[in-house]
């Protein structure tokens, strides 16, 4: 999935800050996936977590 949202947001009109922001969201959320894949199950501040980058992703998008 990685490989495809960093291919998705950073090919094309990301430059600059935006880019660098892109970037620092992605590896965040890298990162919590691999912590939240040691921790064996999901929690209300996973799931309050996943919702956040949800919502980063999706502006992103759009």
């Amino acid at each position: 999935m990685m490989p495809f949202l960093r291919g998705r947001l950073l090919n094309g009109s990301a430059s600059g800050q935006r880019r660098e922001y892109i970037e620092c969201l992605l590896d965040e959320l890298e990162h919590f996936y691999q912590r939240l894949s040691w921790s064996g199950g999901i929690s209300e501040a996973h799931w309050r977590t996943l919702k956040s980058f949800h919502r980063e992703l999706v502006a992103l998008l759009y």
